[in-house]
């Protein structure tokens, strides 16, 4: 990101200013606009505490079954608003950390026109596909933020099968307060796409080095836990063979 940063002419904040002590700084800098990043990774269920909260709930909808499919896709309509809730944990955080680092970087350096720009990157949070996940971001994004008036989402999905790979970058930009375009937003969203298509390009031609793979993200897998007798799972989603696509009649 600090690449595509860099190829846009964005400033990092770090190259020009030293933050004051006790307060918080956002990563970029551009003309008219104060730029924070935010990458989310862990895999939000992993957590016993969401865990424990989602099985309460849909031990509520599924007394008497044994094995529940938690698929955020599939959420009964009587518990989905409060799933979201729980599995927007890490978001919340987030979002609510970079209001603070823009806020305290317009104040600082006196940039009080400045536009609030969060891009949240999806690199690993499995459970939650890109359109729920950008779904959430915005949410929260109106009602725990003042600071932040775009927010551009990206969301990196590895899926191994028993023979093919896919891995997928989306891109969304969206406007918080009204349905206005950000001016850097195609440009932002080119030179992500290219820097992906490298990446992939450099992975395909090395394929047998460990040490390049292991620094990679894992594949998408299945998420399952246990909670007082009851199973409770989301599977990965199934990646086709192409070695019998064209086998099918």
């Amino acid at each position: 990101m600090d690449a595509v940063a860099k190829e846009i002419g964005w400033d990092r904040y770090l190259d020009r200013f030293t933050p004051a002590k006790g307060r918080l700084n956002a990563d970029y800098l551009t003309t008219g606009c104060t730029i924070e990043l935010k990458i989310i990774e862990e895999e939000g269920l992993e957590k016993k505490e969401r865990q424990t909260k989602l099985a309460k709930l849909y031990s509520s909808c599924y007394p008497n079954d044994s094995e529940i499919d938690i698929s955020f896709e599939i959420a009964p309509d009587a518990i989905r608003r409060e799933i979201e809730t729980i599995v927007s944990g890490p978001i919340q955080t987030a979002v609510k950390k970079a209001s603070k680092q823009i806020r305290d970087t317009t104040e600082d350096l006196h940039r009080k026109g400045d536009l609030g720009i969060l891009i949240i990157v999806n690199n690993g949070y499995s459970y939650l596909e890109a359109e729920p996940f950008e779904s959430l971001v915005v949410r929260r994004c109106r009602n725990d933020s003042s600071r932040i008036h775009y927010v551009f989402c990206v969301t990196v999905d590895y899926h191994q099968g028993d023979f093919d790979a896919y891995v997928f970058c989306v891109t969304h930009c969206y406007s918080i307060y009204d349905n206005s375009e950000w001016l850097f937003e195609a440009r932002l969203r080119d030179a992500i796409q290219a820097r992906f298509e490298d990446g992939m390009s450099a992975m395909m031609r090395d394929q047998t080095n460990p040490d390049l793979w292991s620094s990679s993200q894992l594949p998408i897998s299945d998420i399952t836990f246990e909670a007082d007798g009851v199973h409770y799972y989301r599977s990965a989603p199934e990646v086709p063979d192409s070695r019998f696509a064209n086998n099918e009649t």
